[in-house]
C-alpha cells in the first residue's frame, strides 16, 4: 500500500489496540466519522486505519485504509439516527462494491461513486483496500444538482473526461490540505460545483451506454475476452466483469436479449473446440481427458456429460 495522501488531521489506528478489541473499536470510529453503520466479516486479526479532520467549508475528507470488510446503512440505524448527508468513495487501491436504490457500483482505483445516508446502502470490500471518501449535508450537493438521489451507486470513472479533471482536483486538494491555513469560500462552492458537473454528465453517459451500438461494442468485447481466455480453467462470469470493469449483473444485463448466456457460450465454445480436436489426426495419440483438460474442462465427467449432450455422442464414439 502507499503512503497517505491525507498527512494532516487526526489518524486512527486499530494496532494502538489489543487484537482483541480491535473490530469493536473499528465499528466505533467509522460511526462516528461517517454515519451509523453496521459493520460485519471482520476477521479476527482485522487491521484498519483512518485519516480525518480534514475539511473544506462543509466538506470534510476521510482516507480508509482497511482489511476486508462489510458496512451496511440498514433502515433501523436511518430510523435511529437522522444523519442526512451525500458521501462520495473514490476508490485508490483494490476493489469496493456499492449497493444503493437496486443499484450497484464497482468501484476500481481510479473510479467513485455517491451514496445517500438517508437510504440504505451497503459497502464491499473483498480485500485490504484504500479510498478517500468526501462527506457533505445533502442540502449542500442538492443546491447545486438536481435530484442527486439518482445518481447514487452509479460508477464514474476518474480516467478520462470530467471524472478525471475532479478526480485530479480532489486529489490535489487532499495533498494540499495539511499546508491551507483557511480555504476560501468559493474553494468549497467550486468544488461542489465540480462534483455537481462530474454526476449530472453521468446521466448522458448512461443513456449512451444503454445505446444499441454501445451496447453491441461491449459484448463484443465481452466475447474477445472470452475467446482470448477460452482455455484458462478459472474463465468466470466474476473474472469478466473484473476484468472489464463493471459487475456481474451488468455483465448479465448485457446479454439477457440472447438466447444463450455468458456461461453457456464459455461451455458450448470449449466443447465446439473439444470436438475439432478430437477429430484431428494430429491430436489422436492425446486422450480424450487430455484434450477436455487443454480446453479449460476441469472435471471429465462433465465434460463427457456435456459433451454427449450437446453432441448426442460420447466423446469416445466421436473419436
Amino acid at each position: 500500500m502507499t503512503a497517505h495522501l491525507l498527512t494532516g488531521g487526526y489518524r486512527k489506528d486499530t494496532s494502538d489496540f489489543q487484537e482483541r478489541n480491535r473490530r469493536e473499536y473499528w465499528r466505533d470510529i467509522i460511526c462516528d466519522e461517517f454515519v451509523r453503520l453496521d459493520c460485519d466479516r471482520l476477521p479476527k486479526d482485522f487491521q484498519g486505519r483512518l485519516c480525518g479532520g480534514n475539511a473544506i467549508g462543509e466538506l470534510r475528507f476521510t482516507e480508509v485504509l482497511a482489511d476486508p470488510h462489510h458496512v451496511e446503512r440498514s433502515r433501523r440505524q436511518i430510523a435511529k439516527y437522522s444523519e442526512a448527508d451525500f458521501l462520495i468513495s473514490f476508490q485508490l487501491e483494490r476493489n469496493g462494491l456499492v449497493r444503493q436504490n437496486g443499484r450497484e457500483a464497482l468501484l476500481t482505483p481510479g473510479t467513485f461513486a455517491l451514496y445517500d445516508s438517508t437510504q440504505p446502502y451497503s459497502l464491499t470490500f473483498e480485500q485490504r483496500f484504500r479510498q478517500l471518501v468526501i462527506q457533505m449535508p445533502k442540502n449542500v450537493l442538492s443546491r447545486h444538482l438536481m435530484n442527486p438521489e439518482k445518481y447514487t451507486a452509479i460508477p464514474i470513472s476518474g480516467h478520462s473526461g470530467i471524472g478525471a479533471v475532479l478526480s485530479d482536483f480532489i486529489f490535489s486538494l487532499a495533498r494540499e490540505m495539511n499546508e491551507m491555513r483557511a480555504a476560501p469560500d468559493e474553494l468549497s462552492e467550486n468544488l461542489v460545483n465540480m462534483i455537481a458537473m462530474a454526476f449530472s454528465s453521468s446521466v448522458m453517459l448512461s443513456q449512451v451506454g444503454d445505446h444499441r451500438v454501445v451496447r453491441e461494442s461491449r459484448k463484443r468485447h465481452v466475447r474477445q475476452y472470452i475467446e482470448s481466455n477460452l482455455y484458462d480453467p478459472n474463465l468466470s462470469n466474476q473474472q469478466i466483469a473484473d476484468a472489464l470493469h463493471i459487475s456481474v449483473r451488468y455483465l448479465h444485463k448485457l446479454f439477457d436479449d440472447e438466447t444463450e448466456t455468458v456461461h453457456a457460450m464459455i461451455l458450448n465454445k470449449r466443447l465446439e473446440r473439444t470436438r475439432q480436436l478430437l477429430n484431428d489426426s494430429a491430436f489422436a495419440s492425446q486422450s480424450i481427458g487430455r484434450i477436455a483438460m487443454s480446453t479449460g474442462f476441469t472435471s471429465a465427467a462433465h465434460f463427457s456429460s456435456a459433451f454427449k449432450k450437446r453432441y448426442g455422442a460420447c466423446p469416445s464414439d466421436l473419436r
